[in-house]
């Protein structure tokens, strides 16, 4: 009986195999393309609420103000045989209380050479992207700072020479890289990385050993400080991530981070972040002082809300007790959109760092289309 069904199947199978027919023809119409690309369009608008208590208020002395912002990126790969020709180009408006500015960066503009599998070179604008902290990157020697209110805001680069070797290993040790990248700064190229004239090595090795993600940095310059680093990320279970990074100078200057990242059941991700350095950056950056503190809960489709995630983030400054808190909604169920709508307050007394800014408390509404 068994074998009398097995055949009635193949032949059935002949009978119908137009209805299934691949036309061998059709692969030659099939052309890989030499080229990709990608970018958004995003447009922002805040409502802010002045603090009378800050030393700047007189300066607007009225109760509340409007920003708007909008930007623009197109990233552009070309593929010629074993070169890959990468550019990525951002225009940047905002209208901050009535006073407008624009600005057009090229992020990145560099050529990639593979010779083989093992052996790379980067030549041109490129961004690093080292370090493992969501938040904060002590690590990053060659990065620009990110920014912990928006740790995910795409960054121009430095203009490099990169060579990279990466070799897989069948053992305790699965891969190793190694990343060394010559800069050069003077006021016509790089002069962001370093204001004088200098000859910069930035050199990363990578391990991965028994699931561990191991990074060692080093960073030397002619002219100023010689930096040593090192991170590290691994997961204890698929949903609990912890990392860390740790990096000082040569005058002793040091800063570092622990953070975690946990999955719950319910699909609520937290991620926390303890950052540490210390000596004070001047009072104008943002996040200058020593010790914070930043937790972001987010849960993704609350009570069945499809397309949609909510969050609250708190960034807690650990010297002056002063912190911002941030709760916010993103939907995603139109096609290529994101909308993220949130509200923050900003607590402490006028002496602290949250607490004198001269905005209280703002809406932020940011729609962005990908493409």
């Amino acid at each position: 009986m068994k074998k009398t069904f097995l055949c009635l199947f193949i032949f059935s199978n002949f009978i119908y195999a137009n209805e299934y027919e691949f036309n061998f023809d059709d692969l030659k119409e099939v052309e890989t393309k030499s080229y990709e690309y990608s970018g958004y369009l995003k447009a922002e608008h805040k409502y802010q609420v002045l603090n009378a208590d800050s030393s700047k208020y007189p300066s607007k002395n009225k109760y509340d103000m409007q920003s708007y912002f909008s930007s623009a990126l197109l990233d552009f790969k070309y593929f010629k045989d074993d070169f890959i020709f990468t550019t990525e180009f951002m225009a940047y408006y905002e209208n901050i209380d009535k006073q407008e500015s624009d600005s057009f960066s090229l992020n990145e503009a560099f050529i990639n050479y593979k010779y083989n599998s093992n052996h790379q070179i980067n030549l041109g604008k490129k961004t690093a992207n080292w370090g493992k902290g969501y938040f904060f990157n002590p690590i990053a020697f060659i990065d620009r700072k990110k920014d912990p209110n928006d740790p995910e805001l795409t960054k121009e680069g430095f203009t490099q020479i990169n060579y990279k070797y990466n070799k897989v290993y069948k053992s305790s040790l699965q891969n190793f890289s190694f990343d060394i990248s010559y800069l050069k700064t003077n006021e016509d190229i790089n002069e962001d990385l370093y204001e004088g004239n200098s000859n910069i090595l930035a050199l990363k090795a990578y391990f991965l050993y028994k699931d561990i993600d191991i990074d060692l940095a080093y960073f030397y310059s002619d002219e100023a400080s010689n930096k040593y680093a090192f991170d590290f990320s691994t997961n204890l279970e698929t949903n609990f991530e912890i990392h860390g990074e740790f990096a000082i100078d040569d005058s002793d200057d040091y800063s570092y981070l622990l953070g975690i990242k946990y999955l719950t059941e319910s699909e609520l991700t937290i991620i926390s972040e303890y950052f540490y350095r210390n000596n004070q950056l001047s009072k104008d950056s943002s996040f200058w002082d020593k010790k914070y503190f930043i937790n972001k809960f987010t849960q993704k489709e609350p009570y069945d809300f499809l397309y949609s995630s909510i969050y609250y983030k708190n960034s807690l400054n650990l010297q002056d007790n002063s912190h911002q808190n941030s709760l916010g909604i993103i939907y995603t169920g139109f096609k290529n959109f994101e909308i993220d709508f949130s509200i923050s307050k900003f607590f402490g007394d006028e002496t602290s760092e949250f607490g004198s800014k001269l905005v209280d408390r703002f809406s932020w509404l940011k729609v962005k289309y990908n493409f």
